[in-house]
């Protein structure tokens, strides 16, 4: 029985530089713009999700119609105003890159399901025959197996006294 073939890509090297050249131009554009975080930093600070982009900016809208509510020791409304534009600039372009990593993701776990049910196929069949006898397939099968990803050998759990 044959395996459904539900993927078939050949990305020529011309297209695969193009795209890599096209990442990198990407990174260098949004280098200035952007910066990395720690769990730990990420851990510790308040989120802004959907939900809360609304009251933000209603929020921004108040500090200019209302600026007597602002509380000046503890809120700079420049830099607030700046950040809020970053969210607003930056979402969208956060979106479009999720939106395609998640497709790279999808294409990378079918390819390597399509990829890997016929290896382990081939192991399958290598094994059987290396344990006939066949000289040739015990040589492939002594180098498959280093590099097959076993899942070991389970052991009952005893209960613990």
């Amino acid at each position: 029985m044959s395996q459904k073939n539900e993927i078939s890509i050949q990305i020529p090297p011309a297209d695969l530089a193009k795209i890599n050249q096209l990442i990198l131009e990407l990174k260098t554009a949004l280098a200035p713009f952007i910066i990395g975080l720690t769990p730990d930093e990420i851990a510790g600070m308040a989120k802004m999700g959907d939900k809360t982009v609304a009251f933000v900016d209603k929020v921004k809208d108040y500090t200019d119609s209302n600026p007597e509510f602002v509380p000046t020791n503890m809120m700079n409304v420049a830099d607030f105003k700046i950040d809020v534009a970053a969210v607003v600039a930056l979402a969208p372009v956060s979106k479009s890159i999720n939106q395609i990593s998640d497709d790279l993701k999808d294409t990378l776990i079918l390819s390597g399901s399509e990829a890997l049910i016929p290896a382990l196929m081939y192991y399958g069949n290598v094994k059987f025959n290396a344990s006939q006898g066949v000289a040739s397939a015990k040589t492939i099968y002594e180098d498959l197996k280093k590099r097959f990803p076993g899942r070991g050998s389970k052991k009952s759990a005893q209960p613990q006294p």
